[in-house]
């Protein structure tokens, strides 16, 4: 029989299982983070795997330069709505000089946070007997039957290994545990947000630049747009935690006018390429018409393009831009969301949705509960929400709340169903651990 060319044969195999434990961490991202040192702190023993070589997931490989969701503007001030692990983090990065305090801008504030010393922290949060990490591990299997995951199969570094566990959280921000489990997901590459490549730059007046408004920047930009450069985004993200160093979040990146497909390695690849070339765009665009970055020159971007958007849990309760906009209030609450929905579309603006000045909706358990596995939960941007609620649910403040909450239930899970944990019980283990759901 002729050979098909078009597909390769993968042989079915069996693969060693390393590691046993109460709970399975997909994805060291904030959420990941949070939810695996949670759940060691209720007690349970945790295997956090993560496909980079460090953890902070966005915050540290596309390098977002500040934290958001912390706060609302209230009377011009930032107002402090999230605890719990994020705050955590946040008297963190004080402590060790990895923060310059939050940062107003048009109705918000965001934390600067300095990226190399945001690594330590989570290297020091997970250092710990009852955290197991894989580094440079992709899951590429799960192992479920009548509706419960047994074990996860991953590719590493020395070849195929395995990992058997109790209860499993899906932080992977693409939710892809869940889609390796056949657990139900939406994804609309039609709607999808466009992403941004990072960048820092060194060489500029951080004096002059300190003191720029962001709708300033905005006409600067405008004005190089007239000029004949064409900036897909005049608006965007300025923070600087170090003398003469700026970290940027402003660029837009499509492949063939959309955003690009994360799940297409070809349009990914694209995407990544694209992004770079946009860095040097706005350099030379920011070296001619914004003040103080006359001498500026690139220093770094992030590894990997900053994706806003993927695959999303259709789960036990979908989020809705009406959730967000009416600022709901949940009796099965686990987090507190204050930030505005950010939608990055089509167009050079961002649109805003904004909440109310210390006004704030809630997020439910529910929302992380898939349909069709009972020992998994999801945590982080791949949340069960609709597009519009996710683009105000996805930031990195919720994220840590989520994971926290996340890790606290699968921990209290004996039996690894999840959807039984009493929400009472897990709403005073948060609140005993700093987090605050009504404030």
């Amino acid at each position: 029989m002729p050979q098909d060319l078009s597909v390769i044969n993968v042989p079915v195999r069996k693969v060693k299982v390393v590691a046993e434990a109460d709970v399975v961490v997909a994805g060291g991202g904030a959420a990941g983070i949070a939810a695996a040192v949670s759940a060691a702190r209720e007690g349970a023993n945790v295997v956090l795997i993560e496909r980079l070589g460090f953890l902070g997931g966005t915050m540290t490989a596309a390098t977002l330069g500040g934290i958001c969701g912390l706060y609302s503007l209230v009377d011009g001030q930032p107002a402090q709505l999230v605890f719990g692990f994020a705050d955590e983090i946040r008297h963190l990065l004080e402590t060790h000089g990895g923060t310059t305090g939050p940062k107003p801008w048009l109705k918000t504030a965001s934390l600067p946070y300095d990226v190399f010393i945001l690594k330590r922290i989570f290297d020091r949060l997970v250092d710990e007997k009852r955290i197991t990490v894989f580094f440079h591990s992709t899951i590429t299997h799960v192992d479920i039957e009548d509706g419960r995951i047994g074990g996860v199969a991953m590719e590493g570094p020395g070849g195929a290994f395995a990992v058997r566990g109790n209860a499993f959280i899906d932080c992977t921000g693409d939710a892809d545990l869940c889609q390796l489990a056949g657990v139900g997901t939406e994804f609309s590459p039609e709607e999808l947000q466009f992403p941004s490549m990072m960048f820092r730059l060194g060489g500029v007046d951080t004096s002059v630049v300190g003191r720029m408004k962001r709708e300033r920047l905005h006409d600067y930009l405008e004005n190089a747009v007239s000029a004949g450069f064409d900036l897909p985004r005049t608006a965007g993200g300025i923070y600087s935690v170090r003398d003469g160093v700026v970290h940027l979040n402003i660029t837009r990146v499509s492949v063939d006018g959309r955003a690009p497909d994360p799940f297409d390695p070809k349009s990914s690849t694209r995407a990544e390429i694209a992004g770079r070339e946009q860095v040097e765009f706005y350099l030379e665009a920011f070296r001619q018409f914004v003040p103080g970055f006359d001498k500026a020159y690139v220093l770094d971007t992030g590894c990997e393009i900053g994706v806003r958007e993927s695959r999303r849990l259709a789960g036990q309760y979908v989020m809705t831009s009406d959730d967000i906009y009416s600022e709901r209030k949940f009796a099965d609450a686990i987090a507190v969301n204050c930030w505005p929905v950010e939608e990055h579309g089509v167009g050079r603006g961002t649109n805003w949705g904004w909440l109310s000045p210390g006004g704030y909706c809630h997020i439910p358990y529910r929302s992380l509960l898939p349909r069709g596995a009972d020992n998994l939960l999801v945590a982080g941007r791949c949340l069960s929400a609709d597009h519009v609620a996710q683009a105000s649910l996805r930031v990195t403040a919720n994220c840590f709340a989520m994971g926290q909450a996340a890790g606290i239930a699968a921990a209290m899970a004996a039996d690894g169903s999840v959807g039984d944990v009493a929400v009472s019980a897990l709403q005073d283990s948060l609140t005993s651990r700093g987090a605050v759901l009504a404030p």
